[in-house]
Protein backbone atom coordinates (compact mmCIF):
# COMPACT_ATOMS: atom_id res chain seq x y z
CA UNK A 1 0.00 0.00 0.00
CA UNK A 2 1.15 3.68 -0.89
CA UNK A 3 0.86 6.30 1.12
CA UNK A 4 -0.91 9.83 -0.22
CA UNK A 5 1.40 12.84 -0.10
CA UNK A 6 -1.43 14.32 2.11
CA UNK A 7 -0.74 11.02 4.54
CA UNK A 8 2.60 11.60 4.16
CA UNK A 9 2.74 15.67 5.20
CA UNK A 10 0.72 14.86 8.17
CA UNK A 11 3.25 11.88 9.25
CA UNK A 12 6.08 14.84 8.98
CA UNK A 13 4.09 17.35 10.36
CA UNK A 14 2.93 14.72 13.14
CA UNK A 15 6.85 13.75 14.03
CA UNK A 16 7.98 17.48 13.57
CA UNK A 17 5.62 18.36 16.38
CA UNK A 18 6.95 15.40 18.45
CA UNK A 19 10.26 16.63 17.88
CA UNK A 20 9.57 20.15 18.92
CA UNK A 21 7.86 19.21 22.58
CA UNK A 22 11.69 16.63 22.94
CA UNK A 23 13.73 19.65 22.34
CA UNK A 24 11.42 22.11 24.69
CA UNK A 25 11.65 19.10 27.73
CA UNK A 26 15.01 18.09 27.01
CA UNK A 27 17.75 20.96 25.75
CA UNK A 28 14.88 23.36 27.73
CA UNK A 29 14.28 25.77 24.86
CA UNK A 30 11.38 27.91 24.22
CA UNK A 31 8.78 26.98 21.44
CA UNK A 32 9.98 29.61 18.70
CA UNK A 33 13.66 28.40 19.51
CA UNK A 34 12.36 24.57 19.17
CA UNK A 35 11.05 25.37 15.66
CA UNK A 36 13.84 27.31 14.72
CA UNK A 37 16.29 24.45 15.53
CA UNK A 38 14.14 22.22 14.48
CA UNK A 39 13.71 23.56 10.61
CA UNK A 40 17.30 24.68 10.27
CA UNK A 41 18.52 21.46 10.84
CA UNK A 42 19.90 18.69 8.53
CA UNK A 43 17.37 16.55 10.40
CA UNK A 44 14.77 18.02 9.67
CA UNK A 45 15.75 18.03 5.28
CA UNK A 46 16.00 14.43 6.14
CA UNK A 47 12.70 14.25 7.22
CA UNK A 48 10.86 16.49 4.46
CA UNK A 49 13.07 13.82 2.05
CA UNK A 50 10.50 11.07 1.25
CA UNK A 51 13.21 8.68 -0.12
CA UNK A 52 14.71 8.78 3.37
CA UNK A 53 11.79 7.25 4.73
CA UNK A 54 12.79 9.18 8.24
CA UNK A 55 9.13 10.21 8.21
CA UNK A 56 7.51 6.73 9.34
CA UNK A 57 10.48 6.13 11.93
CA UNK A 58 9.58 6.63 15.08
CA UNK A 59 10.01 9.54 17.07
CA UNK A 60 12.87 8.40 19.32
CA UNK A 61 14.98 7.21 16.12
CA UNK A 62 14.70 10.13 14.00
CA UNK A 63 15.34 12.33 17.86
CA UNK A 64 18.57 10.23 17.95
CA UNK A 65 19.65 12.39 14.83
CA UNK A 66 18.78 15.46 15.68
CA UNK A 67 20.26 14.98 19.20
CA UNK A 68 23.80 13.94 17.99
CA UNK A 69 23.37 16.52 15.11
CA UNK A 70 22.94 19.30 18.39
CA UNK A 71 25.79 18.09 19.69
CA UNK A 72 28.16 17.38 16.93
CA UNK A 73 27.06 19.35 14.41
CA UNK A 74 25.95 16.26 11.80
CA UNK A 75 23.46 14.03 11.33
CA UNK A 76 24.44 10.38 12.86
Amino acid sequence: MRLKPEQINILQEELCAELVGILMDEWHYSLQESLSVLYNSDTFALIQDVDTGLYYQSTGYVYTFLDEELKTGKVA
